[in-house]
């Protein structure tokens, strides 16, 4: 297990090796008209624009616990790296670390950092933006050594998917992945066999802002245990000199939850995204 993490962790910081291997200024280099408007919705298949963006959440959900009487904290970092294979087709990887805090899970509070889960998908790439998108590739999940609050121990590999459709003022598509569980199954907590589907539907505005709606939804395959999040956001891009950034803030309601101690009702959400040319 150990030498696995340390393969994937070479490979992510791999992946960021590549992007800081352009030029430099280009972190710090004016987005154009277009680039900006496309940093309103992160979620997308954005190879073919050759902009990279780094979004940072902030989130807030309560009711946790058997009792329901505890709550939670968690930091995600979820970049979108697309890196040109040549004219016609691009690679994107897509890293999820999350970093959480539990206070009062049945008497229990702590942190740690949740399973890390890569996605990645070969799509088309063109300079011209495409209306429609369809990319696919492999995925894998690092499992962590934390609680089972926090999720599985299991390391995993498996499939990710995304399709998006683009027209003036809309993006609207859906993210997926199955992930499948690698060794025994772990002794204490759920193991790594699950299916995500994350649909959304994205409005923008003419000042460069944008209004989401989507749902994160996860279901553990040898369980049956699920959660059906729906998120409602508004993001606003903003310049902090002359580097533009999308600053979001948002509720969620848990429509379900039914994992053991699982997040019930309302939590919250405020995010900010820094995109770069490279």
């Amino acid at each position: 297990m150990h030498q696995f993490k340390a393969l994937l962790t070479i490979l992510i910081l791999c992946n960021f090796k590549l992007v800081l291997a352009q030029d430099t200024n280009s972190f710090f280099e004016a987005l154009t008209p277009g680039e900006e408007r496309l940093i309103s919705s992160e979620r997308q298949l954005q190879a073919q624009d050759n902009v990279a963006s780094v979004p940072i959440y902030f989130n807030f959900d309560q009711k946790v616990g058997l009792g329901h009487q505890g709550s939670t904290q968690y930091t995600q970092i979820e970049p979108w790296l697309p890196y040109r294979i040549n004219s016609d087709y691009s690679y994107v990887v897509h890293p999820q670390i999350t970093y959480q805090s539990f206070n009062n899970f049945d008497g229990y509070s702590s942190s740690g950092f949740k399973p890390v889960i890569i996605e990645s998908f070969f799509t088309e790439s063109n300079e011209s933006r495409l209306r429609n998108s369809f990319g696919i590739g492999p995925m894998v999940q690092i499992g962590t050594n934390m609680p089972a609050m926090y999720g599985s121990s299991q390391n995993a590999v498996g499939y990710s998917m995304g399709a998006i459709h683009r027209s003036e003022d809309w993006i609207m598509g859906a993210y997926a992945y199955q992930s499948f569980g690698l060794g025994a199954m772990p002794l204490n907590g759920p193991s790594a066999n699950n299916v995500s589907f994350e649909p959304f539907i994205t409005y923008i505005t003419k000042r460069y802002g944008n209004i989401t709606l989507d749902c994160e939804s996860i279901t553990n395959i040898d369980t049956g245990a699920h959660s059906y999040p729906i998120n409602l956001m508004g993001s606003k891009l903003i310049e902090v000199g002359d580097l533009p950034l999308l600053f979001t803030i948002g509720a969620r309601y848990y429509t379900v939850n039914t994992n053991q101690g699982g997040a019930q009702g309302w939590g919250g959400r405020i995010g900010i995204t820094y995109a770069f040319s490279h």
